[in-house]
């Protein structure tokens, strides 16, 4: 059997036995699923950016409508 490809808390790979079915211990299978081999996550700047934008209208708003 293969050795697990997750990662331990410590950053260390891990030295268990990977499952048949998978690349992956019964630990760290939730890695599998979060992020799998060969795939590296990208930050969405496009979805930030409107979010960063919305939040800085709703305060601009607020800003104005409470001041006194």
């Amino acid at each position: 059997m293969a050795q697990c490809e997750g990662k331990t808390r410590k950053g260390e790979r891990c030295k268990r036995e990977a499952q048949s079915s998978s690349a992956f211990c019964s630990i760290h299978q939730d890695q599998e699923i979060r992020a799998p081999k060969g795939h590296e996550t990208e930050w969405d700047t496009d979805a930030i950016m409107k979010t960063a934008l919305g939040f800085a209208l709703v305060g601009v708003i607020l800003l104005f409508r409470f001041r006194r």
